[in-house]
């Protein structure tokens, strides 16, 4: 026996080698007896004879899975039989085979003695005998003592080996006179392959695999007993076996210690046909499964047990066995010791591993578009929850495993739980980060429900009217999320698996729940809190309001009390503190009580309550300085000077006479009013002259309060250092600055008052001449006669002395002078307003206007609306003349005028025009306006009317900015130059005012002004204006006339201010009313940029 190598096992499954220029199942150059002429053609026709599974160049064929394939072996499992046979060549092995099975090997030619079988064939049974086993697989071996390989036994070895290694039945084929015989009964080659056997025994020492020697004894004439010539075949191996070579510990081992032995007597085939194929027949009942009994002699009935035994079965399952014969092939072939143990683990870790490829397919199939899903969920941000994942999951998880066990439980079982467990851990890898990405999904959506859970409840809430019970709705909502985040997860997981446990995760979602919670209770403590500082404002304003109402007055019919005592002016500040006290208390105990609603900590309701009271401070401060501004300041000083001077201590107006004391009550009522100035610059207790205690009442900031409670907090002098302002500065309300100038504009309306009252008693006593009633007797003595001694006049005479006595008691005569004077011109303007009606839609009146033929112009129709009387084009002579500018006569104010020629433009518009037309008509209805508009900004300014020698210089400038009349927008540049120079008059009043209190121009807010007045900013054009008009001497230069005249002064603060403030009434009135015409839009287009303020 040749020497075997003992190199690393490692390569022991690796591919054999493989002639590609062979046929599809065997060389092609093997065409002994024609059985191959199929070979080369795929399907079942390549397959007709067999596959050769070693050719004569000892290269295996890899086309022996397809075979396995094609006959449906592949699939059996372990439930497939391999019996190989052995003999000299040309002694009929084929033929026998031929006969058992019903295979198609190549047999011998009668006509020449040759080698038929080359390397070894396999071919499946086809017989159809019932009582043959399943998927018997035959592999016809090359016979040996051939001439072909003459003393080259090599091949013999290895085709032995190879044959032992993969078959569980030994065919041996012998003729009858060669029993005894060496070689002719095949003695060295029994000898080789229990040399093999002992090979492979000491690579498997746990587990002794043992094989059957079948010895098919053929021609047998009957002359010698069968049992003879067993015991001959017997001892001669029985000798062999005891000259071998024996490892330590086997050295008493006997052959049946390894192998089983069964004879079997064939007639002869030609001579003795019927006999040689009845005993065919008998022989192939053998082959079936059976089982061993102990109790029975090996030689008992051996020609009724079945030959497949369970321990002959080499325990490799069909779909592996072709490349388990590769690899043991590619092991002989390379002169290594064949290693059967570690042969079956590399093919089941081979196999396991196509398994588990196998399995994964359909794995993926159904985990990676839920993988791709939650992918795109999660790069989107969207927080979606994959419907039914669990069940898809499991069902995936399940199928894998289980085919997998199917298809590889039957190889090597360390092998096939090792690969089993790589299995799962792959596979859960990919489901546990399904699940929790699930998790994630489930975490974020229910985060979000909650919120908006939480949120809608507080609404629907609020909608009612009702109080709301914010904890509970939390507590309610944070149950429902609980228990939606433990369906997904119990729905998701897999049951019996290490990462299916969601503790962890659901710990999270709580937490971030009960963050989400605190965050949505802190925001409703804000809007509780916004809540309360909105009902503490509407208090404060009412009663600090009327606090500032009653200031002073102490008259019925005034601010004061009809009943009770008189306010005392010198504890107004006690008594807004008390008031203010008060109501912040009581926002407090609402906001408390809110609180506990939310479940609200000790903590959150102390900060709540320290911003309220600091936000109280802020809304008393704001109000206090609402109420004391310049404007309302000076008017309460006013009306409580005109109090105290026009009416007595019981609130009766006084009617100054020549003896009065004018000048006393008017110094008395004046100083005790000046008395009021200091007494309100600051917030001071009336008995000790201390600002109010702002410090103790807010206190220091709770420790619970956080940097972002304190961010949308005004600072308050005297509570935060930071602030650097004093308690005392913080009380102040009036600087001396304001205290000042606030003195000297209440003396200047108390003189006016002063020198009203003087006039009025100075003209109270002019009298009558006594000649005069004397005159007036003698010249109306005949008209009182006739009206004494007339009944009817004489009634009607009594009539109206009741009448003006009435009147005078009720001191209505102001009232009905005022009223008739307005009747008067209300009557004269509607008859303007007829007559230009008239003139207008008749063609003479047209004619005494001068109207041309082409204009636009109003005409009555049937249905009582204005109709255009032609469509003639609307040229510039037609616009220069248009009447719609001057709608509502030139005595109305400019806002009335802009109202009035909106509703002209519409009026006309409404007839037919189309969107063009109409729009050009209503833009030059305000050009005529903005040239009207142009004159009033000139009349406002010192300098000379329009026709000023610098106009066509202005002109220029106008077109310079972008204002031409041929763009036909310069209306639009003498809306502007209005805007620009009423703009430079509230400037100059701000500077005026600055320096009346001899303070330096504040810029900034000069600045802010500016670009307030100018918001289309146009800066650089109204600087260029500006110091053109500087240069003409339009405006005074600020920064040269330090002391201008105060009539300017008043001029600007008054009269301008009030014009001002008429037009923006009147035009948002006009505005109002225009709002609902279908055209409104296009027109206030036209006619916004005429609002001046």
């Amino acid at each position: 026996m040749a020497a075997v190598d003992t190199n690393d096992l490692s390569s022991a499954v690796r591919p054999p080698s493989v002639n590609l220029n062979r046929a599809y199942t065997a060389p092609s150059n093997m065409t002994v007896n024609g059985h191959f002429a199929a070979a080369g053609q795929n399907g079942a026709a390549s397959f007709e004879h067999g596959v050769q599974v070693i050719d004569q160049d000892k290269e295996f064929n890899p086309d022996l899975a397809k075979y396995l394939q094609q006959t449906d072996v592949a699939h059996a499992g372990f439930h497939y039989h391999i019996i190989s046979v052995f003999g000299s060549q040309s002694t009929g092995k084929s033929t026998l085979l031929n006969a058992l099975f019903n295979t198609n090997f190549g047999v011998m030619s009668e006509a020449e003695r040759k080698q038929t079988t080359r390397g070894i064939w396999l071919s499946k049974n086809k017989s159809t005998a019932a009582d043959m086993a399943d998927n018997i697989l035959v592999m016809d071996v090359e016979g040996t003592d051939g001439r072909e390989r003459g003393e080259d036994q090599d091949f013999e070895r290895k085709s032995s080996l190879f044959a032992l290694a993969t078959s569980e039945v030994l065919m041996v084929n012998i003729w009858e006179h060669q029993v005894g015989l060496y070689q002719g009964a095949n003695m060295g080659l029994l000898k080789t392959v229990f040399e093999v056997n002992l090979q492979l025994f000491l690579k498997d020492r746990k587990s002794t695999s043992r094989s059957l020697l079948y010895f098919v004894i053929r021609d047998f004439l009957g002359t010698t007993p069968l049992q003879n010539l067993r015991n001959t075949l017997m001892q001669d191996m029985a000798r062999i076996w005891s000259s071998l070579s024996k490892p330590a510990g086997l050295e008493k081992s006997t052959i049946e210690d390894y192998f089983d032995f069964a004879f079997t007597a064939l007639p002869h085939k030609l001579y003795q046909p019927e006999q040689f194929t009845k005993a065919v027949s008998q022989m192939a009942t053998r082959f079936r499964e059976g089982r061993r009994d102990a109790k029975r002699d090996a030689l008992r009935d051996q020609f009724e047990a079945g030959v497949f035994l369970p321990e002959y079965h080499r325990r490799i399952p069909a779909d592996g066995f072709s490349h388990y014969a590769a690899g043991i092939w590619d092991q002989i072939v390379s002169n290594k010791d064949l290693d059967l143990p570690t042969q079956q683990e590399l093919l089941a870790q081979f196999r396991c591993d196509e398994i588990m490829r196998e399995v994964m397919l359909a794995f993926d199939e159904a985990i990676t578009p839920l993988e791709t899903k939650q992918s795109e969920f999660t790069k989107a941000g969207l927080a979606q929850v994959l419907p039914d994942l669990g069940t898809t999951m499991k069902t995936a998880r399940g199928s894998a495993t289980k085919d997998f066990d199917t298809e590889a439980g039957r190889y090597h079982k360390a092998v096939y739980q090792r690969k089993r467990a790589e299995l799962e851990s792959k596979m859960d890898v990919r489901l546990k980060a399904l699940f929790v990405g699930q998790l994630s999904a489930a975490h974020k959506k229910g985060v979000e429900d909650f919120t908006d859970a939480v949120t809608n409840a507080v609404k629907a809430g609020q909608k009612k009217g009702a109080s709301y019970d914010f904890a509970e709705i939390v507590k309610q909502q944070k149950k429902a999320a609980l228990q939606g985040f433990d369906s997904v997860a119990k729905a998701s997981l897999l049951q019996g698996l290490p990462w299916s446990n969601y503790t962890q995760e659901l710990t999270l979602y709580q937490k971030d729940l009960d963050k989400v919670s605190a965050q949505l209770r802190k925001d409703e403590m804000r809007r509780l809190a916004t809540r309360v500082e909105r009902w503490v404002r509407s208090k404060l304003n009412d009663s600090i309001g009327l606090e500032f109402s009653a200031l002073g007055s102490g008259r019925p019919g005034s601010a004061a009390p009809e009943q009770g005592e008189r306010p005392n002016e010198k504890q107004i500040w006690d008594r807004i503190w008390v008031l203010f006290a008060a109501t912040v208390k009581e926002a407090e105990e609402r906001f408390t009580d809110r609180a506990k609603s939310f479940d609200a900590s000790p903590d959150e309701v102390a900060v709540g309550i320290w911003r309220l009271r600091r936000k109280s401070w802020g809304v008393l401060r704001s109000k206090i300085e609402e109420e004391m501004m310049e404007g309302n300041l000076l008017l309460k000083l006013r009306e409580n000077f005109e109090d105290k001077f026009r009416y007595d201590q019981d609130g009766v107006p006084r009617i100054w006479r020549p003896t009065d004391d004018i000048e006393g009550i008017y110094t008395k009522a004046r100083e005790s009013t000046l008395e009021l100035i200091p007494l309100l610059a600051k917030f001071r207790h009336s008995e000790t002259g201390a600002p109010p205690p702002l410090d103790k009442w807010i206190g220091n900031a709770p420790p619970s309060a956080m940097a972002a409670d304190e961010d949308d907090l005004t600072p308050i002098g005297g509570v935060d250092e930071d602030e650097g302002k004093s308690l005392e500065e913080e009380s102040t309300i009036l600087n001396d600055a304001k205290r000042q100038d606030l003195t000297i504009r209440f003396k200047k309306a108390a003189d006016g008052i002063y020198v009203e009252a003087k006039r009025s008693a100075i003209g109270g006593i002019t009298q009558v001449p006594l000649y005069f009633y004397l005159l007036l007797l003698v010249l109306g003595w005949n008209e009182l006669i006739a009206v004494l001694r007339n009944p009817v006049y004489f009634l009607l005479l009594l009539m109206l002395g009741a009448g003006a006595y009435i009147t005078f008691q009720l001191n209505l005569w102001g009232p009905i002078i005022n009223m008739a004077s307005a009747a008067s011109a209300q009557a004269v303007e509607e008859g303007k307003k007829k007559l230009r009606d008239f003139l207008e839609s008749t063609e003479s009146g047209r004619q005494a206007l001068a109207v041309p033929d082409q204009a636009y112009e109003l005409r009555p129709s049937r249905s009582g609306k204005r109709t255009r009387a032609n469509t003639g084009p609307y040229t510039d002579s037609s616009r220069k003349r248009h009447k719609l500018g001057e709608a509502g006569g030139k005595t109305k104010s400019r806002g009335e005028q802009i109202g009035a020629c909106m509703k002209a433009v519409f009026n006309k518009w409404e007839t037919g025009l189309d969107e063009t037309t109409g729009e050009q008509v209503a833009k030059d209805a305000a050009t005529v306006l903005a040239e009207g508009i142009y004159s009033d900004a000139h009349a406002l300014l010192p300098r000379d009317g329009p026709g000023s020698p610098h106009h066509d210089e202005e002109i220029a400038m106008a077109a310079d900015a972008g204002f031409t009349a041929e763009k036909g927008n310069l209306a639009d540049y003498y809306v502007r130059k209005y805007r620009t120079a009423l703009g430079f008059v509230f400037l100059t009043e701000h500077n005026l005012r600055l320096r009346a209190t001899d303070e330096k121009p504040n810029y900034v807010e000069f600045n802010k002004t500016q670009a307030q007045m100018f918001p289309r900013g146009d800066v650089n054009v109204t600087s260029r204006w500006f110091s053109k008009w500087r240069a003409w001497g339009w405006f005074p230069d600020m920064k040269v006339n330090k002391d201008l005249n105060p009539a300017l002064e008043d001029k600007f603060s008054e009269d301008l201010r009030a014009r001002l403030i008429d037009q923006a009434i009147q035009y948002e009135d006009a505005n109002r009313d225009c709002k609902q015409w279908k055209h409104y839009p296009a027109i206030a287009r036209v006619f916004s940029p005429l609002v001046v303020v």
